[in-house]
């Protein structure tokens, strides 16, 4: 095998991943590392009821650039060159783990409200329900002030 080209994912509507493989008859592979590069965008869009089409005239210059990238086997940062011990495809870059404070806190007050026996669903009905629709909600300057009006005890969470 001599080169593998992984083509944008949304080629089919359906999700299915493809590629093009490129051999030459007759000759061994003998551990030879492959030349792979993905084209990520292709520049064609889906046409309701008529498939992907060149709506914003960029197909040729896109082409033109992976025809000079797969020909050179350089100058784009999708290249890679595979191990054939490894693998036989083109490996997507694993994106690096990352982790905010939104996601921490989130984490965490769902653990306070499982230890409290706290039924999360209905806790957030009510929250959204006081704030939403039993509040008044003012613009001071760049902030949103709510002030949530007192409720009966039907309705708070212990």
């Amino acid at each position: 095998m001599q080169k593998i080209i992984k083509l944008p994912e949304k080629v089919f509507s359906e999700g299915i991943t493809t590629s093009i493989f490129v051999f030459e008859a007759g000759v061994p592979q003998n551990g030879r590392e492959i030349f792979g590069c993905y084209i990520e965008d292709d520049g064609l869009e889906t046409v309701k009821n008529q498939g992907r089409h060149d709506i914003k005239d960029r197909w040729q210059e896109i082409e033109n650039k992976y025809v000079d990238v797969i020909h050179k086997q350089s100058g784009d940062d999708s290249i890679q060159w595979i191990n054939p011990k490894e693998h036989l495809s083109y490996q997507m870059p694993e994106k690096a783990f990352e982790i905010y404070e939104e996601d921490f806190t989130k984490t965490v007050m769902d653990y306070i409200m499982y230890e409290n026996k706290i039924n999360v669903k209905e806790f957030t009905d009510n929250l959204i329900e006081k704030v939403m629709y039993s509040s008044d909600i003012k613009m001071k300057g760049n902030d949103i002030v709510i002030n949530i009006k007192g409720g009966d005890k039907k309705n708070e969470q212990n």
